[in-house]
């Protein structure tokens, strides 16, 4: 064989030994796609080949400096010199708040959650048995957490509330990636609901989660566009006093976005993203003539009118008392925050329900009762 030839074939091995390592590699790299979002503004996903890119963002401004990164993989090569890696699918996953579960509950993924905060108005049949069982530990409230009980648990993965700092330290000095979850900063209702997408990474049930919100999106759509053109739209107020206050949602928030997606005027008119202390005086001022009345309150089971005008005289003195028109949603009877952050459809259409009730002929409120 000549040199020219044997010069020839080693190039061909060369370039084949390279085609063939760079294709063992794509994985790992090549272009970084965005995953488009399409309500919800808290977070971002990237993808690259078998790596996902999560970010979530802790300000309002979404600065770099302040938000957390992760990387998500499934096969440990592509973990190589990269921070923050989770491995995926987790199997150990810890939850310290209800409106985590939501998530996993409509992804009907419990097997992998391994401890939660508490109990304590946990509606759900099959999560309580595991409870029981001890199957599923119970780890306490921020500040206070089982340290013992989670260093043996050894979780993948916990998911932490970003508005409450207790004890997450101590986790984080433990090795155990926390992952906050943001959803409660989104004012979108599908934003929040949006998040499914985020959480089905971690339990790789990406596809589930596209369908789940695919059907929660088209029902809100459709039920919003049928009072989109309405011509009466009745007034609408939330909260109640408490410790000398009342606390009352902003005009651009979730819950003002709600009343407005179902036809309501909500009476608080201003830019205020979350909730603020107001006195008596204010709110009278504003809501006393308006026509609904919304609570989200631990009351008593069984909850009369009568009664809960009682718990302040001049609860009577408001409109929507007078007419019968206070809504409420019984957290210790209903399943609000374990499930509404994926249902603000059925929200939606429990507020149609009492704001107009031709539209939805028949319906049954799923959260909220009038107070009879």
């Amino acid at each position: 064989m000549s040199c020219k030839l044997c010069s020839s074939l080693l190039l061909i091995v060369f370039f084949l030994s390279c085609s063939v390592k760079q294709q063992k590699g794509q994985s790992a790299s090549g272009n970084i796609e965005n995953i488009e979002l399409k309500y919800a503004r808290e977070f971002s996903l990237q993808k690259q080949g078998n790596r996902h890119f999560l970010t979530v963002f802790m300000d309002e401004d979404h600065s770099d400096q302040s938000a957390r990164k992760f990387t998500l993989v499934k096969d440990s090569a592509d973990a190589a010199g990269i921070e923050n890696v989770i491995h995926v699918p987790c199997k150990k996953i810890v939850c310290v708040s209800s409106t985590q579960l939501a998530y996993f509950f409509a992804l009907d993924d419990i097997d992998d959650i391994v401890a939660i905060n508490s109990s304590r108005y946990l509606f759900h049949e099959e999560m309580n048995a595991r409870v029981a069982e001890g199957k599923v530990k119970q780890i306490g409230k921020e500040g206070n957490f089982n340290l013992e009980v989670l260093a043996a648990l050894n979780p993948d993965v916990i998911f932490v509330s970003p508005f409450k700092a207790g004890g997450y330290d101590v986790l984080r000095n433990m090795g155990i990636p926390l992952v906050p979850m943001a959803a409660y900063n989104e004012m979108n209702p599908l934003g929040r609901a949006e998040w499914l997408k985020m959480m089905a990474l971690f339990v790789g049930k990406e596809a589930k989660a596209d369908t789940v919100f695919y059907n929660i999106a088209r029902r809100y759509n459709e039920l919003k566009a049928e009072v989109a053109g309405i011509e009466h739209r009745p007034t609408v107020f939330s909260g109640k006093m408490r410790s000398g206050s009342w606390y009352v949602p902003g005009g651009d928030s979730f819950y003002a976005r709600l009343f407005s997606d179902s036809g309501a005027d909500y009476v608080i008119n201003d830019d205020e993203e979350g909730a603020y202390p107001v006195d008596f005086e204010t709110i009278y001022r504003k809501a006393h003539n308006a026509d609904f009345w919304r609570l989200v309150h631990p009351e008593k089971t069984g909850l009369k009118l009568q009664e809960f005008l009682q718990q302040d005289v001049r609860y009577a003195d408001f409109k929507a008392a007078k007419e019968g028109n206070v809504m409420l949603c019984n957290i210790r009877e209903e399943p609000y925050y374990e499930q509404s952050a994926v249902k603000p459809d059925v929200l939606l259409a429990d507020y149609i329900h009492f704001f107009h009730p031709e539209i939805l002929p028949g319906y049954e409120p799923y959260f909220y009762e009038r107070l009879k």
